[in-house]
């Protein structure tokens, strides 16, 4: 076959003295190669020869070699390939006519340079992630948690993921999964795990942590106390322990006999501790529920994801826009 261009050369077909000269000719027209593309696809050689898919590959395969240099432009030196079906050449061929350096052929030299510095790579990340979950220990980054994130982090070290998911989730509870999933996201925040996702949708299905983090194990989680919630006349407030959430019922004010008087009124007791930080930016949404009561949340912004600055949900992304309509939309359901 001889020379073909300046990044593939010296194709030459290997064909078994042991053929016939029919199974010969079948060979030939297998291989036949013009500018890099075969002639012969096939399923036009099994209906020209009736054979099966299976009898062509066998023959192909066991009496016939297509060998062949490739230039590889890292170290700029050509490499000797030998394949034994049209597969192995077209993947070799695609890489070998791609001019990208991160997809372009590389020979096995190249090949083993360039897995040693990713392994190098991938080591050195490790060793920094390693520390980074040796600090959060060391610092007790778990006091930076809620007491749902808290019990949360603890079960970790009692349950596989799937049990931990149902566990916090059940089988259909939208808001439960959001809220399960963002509390995972926040742990790992704090470097206290690590979460492993799917490639192709980025969805959590495990995570890992240093075995020295379960020794803190009593110390992370608390004695769950119940969501205060109260009734009546009283406007109504759910809150856990050092909380960076509130989420409040405003009561209508049923005496408005002044123009000046305002239209929710009532008290509100707190029993736990509310962090509300300066500089923070927070969500706010609120609802018009029965009875004229009006309900309104406030959450951190960083709860629902790590977002740029905002000041109006209109003024950001259309895809950020959605993410934090379905939040707070979310979050309407459950009043």
């Amino acid at each position: 076959m001889g020379n073909t261009n300046e990044k593939f050369a010296e194709l030459q077909l290997q064909i078994s003295k042991t053929c016939t000269e029919n199974e010969k000719n079948i060979i030939l027209l297998y291989w036949k190669i013009d500018g890099l593309e075969f002639v012969h696809s096939r399923d036009w050689i099994k209906r020209e020869f009736k054979f099966s898919l299976i009898e062509l590959n066998k023959l192909i395969a066991d009496n016939s070699a297509l060998s062949f240099f490739v230039y590889c432009k890292n170290c700029q030196s050509y490499e000797h390939q030998k394949v034994k079906n049209k597969t192995q050449f077209i993947t070799i061929r695609t890489k070998g006519r791609k001019e990208n350096a991160k997809s372009a052929f590389l020979c096995n030299y190249c090949t083993q340079i360039a897995q040693k510095k990713l392994d190098l790579k991938k080591d050195q990340e490790y060793q920094i992630l390693i520390k980074k979950l040796e600090m959060a220990i060391e610092h007790e980054s778990w006091n930076n948690l809620d007491e749902y994130e808290r019990e949360l982090l603890g079960n970790c070290f009692e349950m596989r993921f799937e049990n931990l998911k149902n566990h916090y989730t059940g089988k259909s509870d939208k808001a439960a999964f959001i809220k399960f999933t963002r509390s995972l996201e926040k742990i790992a925040d704090q470097n206290l795990i690590v979460l492993l996702r799917e490639e192709w949708n980025n969805s959590i299905v495990n995570f890992w942590h240093l075995p020295e983090l379960s020794k803190f194990k009593d110390k992370i989680k608390v004695v769950r106390k119940n969501i205060l919630v109260e009734k009546n006349s009283k406007s109504s407030v759910e809150i856990h322990h050092s909380t960076d959430e509130l989420k409040f019922k405003l009561t209508i004010n049923k005496n408005q006999h002044h123009p000046d008087s305002p239209l929710y009124a009532g008290t509100i007791t707190f029993k736990e501790r509310i962090v509300i930080e300066q500089g923070v930016e927070y969500i706010f949404g609120a609802w018009q529920r029965a009875n004229e009561n009006l309900y309104l949340t406030l959450t951190p912004i960083h709860n629902l994801d790590r977002l740029p600055i905002q000041k109006r949900i209109c003024d950001k992304p259309i895809s950020l826009q959605e993410g934090i309509k379905a939040f707070l939309h979310n979050l309407g359901k459950n009043f």
